[in-house]
């Protein structure tokens, strides 16, 4: 069958249909699926979402954080030092610990300015909007103009990678969360670009996946999991999570208000929200099975298998992997036999 290309949004330039990456003046990087890219963009920066997960960056975080610290984290830490020339700013977020951390590293090591978004781990959408405008006061040059001409670049790729995603939500499946994942990246490195992929139809079992965020470098072990099931969707950081964000207001209203009442992170208290959003899902998607993928020492979603075990009842596979290929051989073996008790 000859490839596909999903129907690009009209406002793209031929330029960036072409594949050429707009230019910016440097990056800004953040950590977090709450801090809006629409507000780093109309500094005339690049966001760039800090998700780098390549084993040998690792080891140049030892000197700041422990060997068992979240690799996720330790190749962040890594990529950004290395890197520090190229970064405008840091924007992170209180999400967890090892997050934290990170961003005390680069402050204290660093000339790089650093902002951190405190978000409130209870329903208080007040702190969150106090929040975002504490961050667009430590950016400077943002006008109204702007903002919204980035709500409405941000706004039409998310509609684009939407459709996308519903290619492998489709019975059959129609597209592999493998070649999303390919086809993603540009966005949260904020160089976003259509693409052409051929149709990958599958009958494998559909299964959803949930858990950590998943690194750039992901694209094997995604290679892995689906040559025994299928993803059909994820709620996952690194992947499609960004895709939930719809600002319908294109201002900073409708940024602030978009961005809060996307569907919750689990660190939320009570994320009871978080379970309703996630069975929705399976109501609509009928998978046959989930995957839960920890990054180790992710405690945030380790500490939630029981719960996620009892309220989805569905056949329930954890995997815990650490972005290296070590495991490889045993994360196959556990696939195959997952695969078997779903067929």
């Amino acid at each position: 069958m000859p490839p596909v290309r999903t129907g690009a949004p009209a406002w793209i330039s031929g330029t960036v249909r072409q594949g050429n990456a707009f230019k910016a003046v440097g990056l800004i990087g953040y950590t977090c699926s709450y801090i809006p890219v629409e507000i780093l963009g109309a500094t005339g920066h690049r966001p760039y979402r800090l998700l780098h997960g390549d084993p040998r960056l690792s080891a140049g975080s030892d000197r700041w954080l422990r060997v068992d610290a979240c690799p996720l984290v330790r190749s962040n830490l890594s990529f950004v030092l290395r890197e520090r020339k190229d970064f405008a700013a840091i924007v992170g977020s209180t999400g967890c610990d090892m997050a934290r951390r990170l961003l005390e590293v680069v402050k204290e090591t660093t000339e790089i300015p650093v902002f951190v978004v405190n978000l409130p781990r209870t329903d208080r959408p007040d702190i969150y909007f106090d929040e975002i405008d504490d961050l667009l006061g430590f950016l400077k040059r943002i006008d109204e103009r702007r903002l919204k001409e980035e709500v409405e670049k941000w706004e039409g790729w998310r509609d684009y990678f939407r459709e996308l995603s519903g290619k492998r939500s489709r019975f059959p499946s129609q597209l592999s969360t493998r070649t999303l994942q390919r086809m993603v990246t540009g966005y949260h490195k904020g160089e976003p670009r259509t693409d052409d992929f051929d149709p990958e139809p599958s009958d494998l079992p559909r299964v959803i996946l949930l858990g950590s965020p998943l690194a750039y470098e992901s694209g094997p072990l995604f290679g892995l999991i689906e040559s025994s099931v299928r993803i059909v969707w994820d709620f996952n950081c690194g992947i499609s999570r960004f895709i939930e964000v719809k600002i319908e207001n294109h201002n900073l209203d409708g940024i602030k208000k978009a961005y809060y009442n996307q569907p919750p992170c689990i660190l939320r208290r009570t994320n009871q929200d978080y379970y309703d959003s996630v069975k929705r899902r399976l109501a609509r998607l009928k998978p046959e099975g989930i995957i839960v993928l920890t990054l180790d020492y992710c405690d945030s979603y380790e500490f939630e298998l029981n719960r996620m075990r009892r309220v989805f009842d569905l056949p329930f596979l954890h995997l815990r992997h650490d972005f290296s290929f070590q495991n490889w051989g045993q994360l196959r073996t556990r696939l195959e036999a997952f695969k078997e008790m779903l067929v």
